[in-house]
């Protein structure tokens, strides 16, 4: 009987260090993966004149890692059109088949959102004059431009509202942000000499106001990169006093750098040192009226380059645990650049699959 409690006893000590290792052993695996999935180093950008920038990093299940980017020249200017080619993807300094890891620029409604408020002046001096008509036509033109149609890939991507101000303290809603063309140039064509029967300028409260209104919309992130434009359109000075000339500039200085703020004068009367100052992307000057639909479409044009030289690249990663330098190599027409970041292979395994087919382009 001794014997027989002797060996159970026995038994049972075994058992438990058995257990006791082999929850060790889980346990220090977990640890081991946990401690190799470290990723908090800055992304690293190379340029011999391109500039990557990133925007966003995603992984996924089973072993998706998607990377959304801003592609441009060293001096600024937004480079479309790129295609899966232009790309070579590097784990660890190896570069991965572009083939084996099924690599492809995708549309990115979901990851992606441009908003552009057309912010108009309708004072007096534009209601009352031959200027009217040629503005309606303009801001159709700047709708023409900007807005993608429904065929084409970016067509969720970007929205735009439009409001406009004379002398009152607050800016009027013409047409709230909208991905619909059609409603966009229906509010401009409603645009007539009766919509105001105030006569004076607050352009300066237009600014502060128009400014808050897309920062309330790209700072709504919600796993979605937000970028922003104000462009706005004056043919005159401040003339309410409602708000300072400081305070304008303060609302632009303090915007966030997602944000693009350009401005256009028309004719003599405007005041061009503050134009410039205010619309620190961009200020256009017609002399005249019929210089105002170029001017429009031109900043439309660099307003929808910049929306296109952002690019989501998705791919299948071959790692299967661990932390991982990931560099995206762009080449065109003899200029270079790249972007190192890192991704965590926690969990990656067989089966991934890109959710679209190359568009070739964004």
């Amino acid at each position: 009987m001794k014997a027989y409690q002797v060996f159970r006893i026995i038994m049972m000590i075994g058992l438990s260090v058995l257990l006791v290792s082999c929850g060790t052993s889980d346990s220090g695996d977990d640890n081991d993966d946990a401690a190799e999935c470290n990723c908090d180093k800055a992304p690293a950008v190379e340029k011999s004149g391109l500039v990557m920038t990133l925007a966003n990093q995603e992984e996924e299940i089973p072993a998706n890692v998607s990377v959304l980017f801003k592609v441009e020249t060293d001096v600024g200017v937004p480079l479309t059109n790129l295609k899966s080619g232009n790309f070579r993807i590097f784990e660890d300094d190896d570069l991965i088949s572009e083939y084996e890891s099924r690599q492809e620029i995708l549309p990115k409604p979901e990851k992606f959102k441009s908003h552009t408020l057309l912010l108009l002046d309708l004072s007096g001096s534009v209601l009352e004059s031959e200027s009217l008509p040629i503005l309606r036509q303009a801001a159709r033109s700047f709708v023409d431009a900007i807005m993608p149609i429904p065929d084409e890939d970016d067509f969720e991507e970007i929205e735009m509202g439009i409001w406009w101000f004379d002398g009152a303290a607050d800016i009027h809603p013409l047409v709230p942000f909208v991905t619909d063309t059609d409603e966009l140039i229906s509010g401009i064509n409603t645009i007539d000499k009766n919509i105001s029967s105030d006569s004076s300028t607050n352009l300066y409260g237009a600014v502060i106001q128009g400014i808050a209104k897309v920062e309330d919309l790209t700072g709504q992130k919600e796993n979605i990169v937000n970028i922003g434009s104000v462009v706005i359109f004056t043919d005159g000075n401040d003339q309410a006093s409602r708000r300072t000339k400081e305070d304008a500039l303060k609302a632009v200085d303090n915007a966030d750098s997602d944000i693009s703020v350009y401005t256009i004068g028309l004719g003599g009367e405007i005041d061009k040192d503050t134009l410039k100052d205010i619309g620190r992307d961009d200020f256009l000057f017609a002399s005249d009226i019929d210089e105002l639909v170029p001017q429009f479409e031109k900043i439309a044009d660099d307003i929808r380059e910049d929306v296109r030289s952002y690019y989501l690249l998705e791919y299948c990663s071959p790692k299967r645990k661990g932390s991982h330098d990931l560099k995206i190599s762009a080449t065109h027409e003899g200029l270079s650049g790249s972007l190192t970041t890192c991704f965590c292979a926690k969990g990656f395994k067989g089966g991934c699959e890109i959710s679209g087919e190359d568009s070739g382009e964004i």
